[in-house]
């Protein structure tokens, strides 16, 4: 159903598309556990994944989002020296970390003890601390900045707040959840306006119902929810009408550290995959990007370098001009000991490299028995052919990976890892 807003502020979503200025969007809810990172993380990654040029700031005291992806460069600060350092180009460079996704960089939180709101409150300038270091050049060469923020009310999640162009809500389909949403989210928007005295905009808000499961309590709520935001006349507050299902892929995707629209790419009868859910998303929030035509792909073809100082003018971040293309990517693996990575994998050991994607649905797969003679767990098989297959076999198909697996049922092979990749090798169309 079409959400009613008002046609004379109808354009305060309207004008909300890309343009070749910085877009600064906080992921914001006075209750914590509504999936505010998983949000931030996701988001950010299918954003980069087109192509844009993406920084996450990890504004929670508890640094889930900066451990959400693994980092190819720690930087040596973080939140903490972005909101109380100086406004230089040497300081803030030494706060952004990059992931091992290309155009993704983050802010980690490195305020272990938590004590910046407390240092926040003293300063007169508590309420534009974020939205100032933004404005900074180093900054606005992304075309996107995303901000997770903490689950309760504080300085912190205010100056988020006020540093962004657009807030997103999270409410999970649940009684307590909606309720403090309905309560508190609105709380906090009427304590923000108050800023407009001194020239603080408090931006629009789109909610999005997340982690709606199939049962009837939950699509009732989530109906209520939607009738509640149909009675809005302010314009100012927006249900969107794409819902985040409740689904095993996004915790899989959390586990393995690797966005979700990558891990869950195949349509099943019972939901849409991820890969939908959040090009939908996507484009419902930036009608732009569809208009564009632009589609993830996964990282798996050469995009714009992560350390480009390409101009705006350069980037997918204008409309004006076509798609970026350019001979220089981050990419996930620099040479990696493939081996090395799979007896890591196998023997339950953190593996170096991120565990990666792809087409196969590796549950439909039948693993020949030989895997589990040494007690590998069904996982570690899955995670450890995700290696092998991403890195010397990207464009396999479930029917190819099939065959490969049957191969290696042969008990006379000593190492049926190593003859999987070198079968890999051998097909004419690997590493295409």
């Amino acid at each position: 159903m079409q959400v009613q807003i008002s046609d004379q502020l109808q354009p305060k979503f309207e004008n909300f598309s890309l343009s070749a200025s910085t877009q600064v969007i906080s992921i914001v809810s006075t209750k914590g556990g509504v999936g505010k990172t998983t949000l931030t993380a996701n988001i950010a990654a299918l954003l980069a994944d087109f192509g844009f040029r993406v920084l996450m700031i990890d504004a929670d005291v508890q640094p889930s989002l900066s451990k959400y992806y693994p980092l190819s460069h720690q930087a040596s600060q973080g939140i903490v020296e972005l909101m109380l350092g100086k406004s230089d180009d040497e300081n803030i460079r030494h706060c952004i970390s990059q992931t091992v996704y290309s155009n993704l960089d983050i802010v980690v939180s490195n305020n272990i003890s938590g004590d910046i709101q407390t240092k926040m409150q003293g300063r007169p300038d508590r309420a534009v601390l974020l939205k100032s270091k933004l404005m900074h050049p180093v900054i606005r060469q992304y075309d996107f900045v995303l901000i997770d923020t903490q689950g309760a009310v504080g300085a912190l999640q205010d100056a988020a707040s006020f540093a962004a162009d657009l807030l997103i809500s999270p409410v999970m389909p649940e009684t307590l959840s909606a309720r403090e949403f309905l309560s508190g989210t609105y709380e906090m928007l009427e304590r923000l306006s108050f800023g407009e005295a001194i020239g603080l905009r408090v931006p629009p808000l789109l909610a999005l119902i997340y982690c709606q499961d199939r049962t009837r309590d939950s699509k009732d709520i989530s109906a209520e929810i939607r009738r509640l935001f149909n009675q809005s006349v302010d314009g100012t507050k927006r249900l969107l009408n794409t819902i985040i299902p409740r689904a095993k892929a996004y915790k899989e995707a959390t586990s393995l550290r690797i966005p979700v629209h990558c891990h869950d790419r195949l349509q099943t009868n019972r939901s849409d995959c991820a890969f939908d859910v959040m090009h939908h998303l996507a484009y419902e929030i930036w009608p732009a990007i569809a208009d564009r035509g632009l589609i993830a792909d996964c990282f798996s073809t050469t995009t714009r370098d992560a350390d480009s100082t390409d101009s705006k003018t350069e980037t997918a971040g204008n409309l004006n001009d076509e798609f970026p293309s350019t001979d220089s990517a981050k990419t996930l693996f620099e040479e990696p000991d493939l081996f090395v990575c799979i007896a890591d994998i196998l023997a339950g050991r953190f593996c170096e490299h991120n565990i990666p994607f792809g087409f196969v649905d590796y549950s439909s797969l039948t693993y020949p028995t030989c895997f589990f003679d040494a007690g590998h767990s069904h996982q570690q098989i899955s995670d450890a052919i995700r290696l092998i297959v991403r890195v010397k076999f990207p464009n396999a198909t479930d029917g190819e990976i099939q065959m490969l697996l049957d191969e290696m049922s042969d008990r006379s092979i000593p190492s049926p890892f190593e003859h999987f990749a070198v079968l890999c090798e051998e097909k004419g169309d690997c590493d295409e």
